[in-house]
């Protein structure tokens, strides 16, 4: 959070838990394309939400992965890294996000096989 919105929060009294963390950033799915029930690694940073986490600790609670709309099963959840579970019933190209604590990553596009 820059200093202003810092400010502007403290002011207001609108703070919440989570303000000064990133939302979570998505750098890779691989591989980018698999058929349903094959595990997928997404790759990228601020996964857990919470500050200064370390890298190789599970998050508790973790967040979700869609998959577009459909929600997948995560088998693995930290910081950096998470391993899902391709869901049923794609068909077309995707885009997976990561949600966590409040916040929405950027798209990543998936090729369902």
């Amino acid at each position: 959070m820059r200093a202003s919105e810092l400010a502007i929060c403290v002011l207001l009294g609108a703070c919440t838990a989570g303000d000064d963390v990133p939302a979570p950033l998505v750098s890779s799915v691989t591989p980018d394309h698999a058929p349903p029930g094959a595990i997928v690694t997404i790759a990228g940073d601020h996964f857990c939400q919470l500050p200064e986490i370390r890298e190789d600790v599970p998050c508790t609670p973790p967040g979700s992965v869609q998959f577009d709309t459909t929600p997948a099963t995560a088998t693995m959840w930290t910081e950096t890294v998470i391993m899902v579970e391709v869901p049923q019933g794609l068909t077309t190209p995707v885009q997976v996000r990561v949600l966590a604590g409040g916040h929405t990553s950027n798209a990543v596009t998936f090729t369902p096989t």
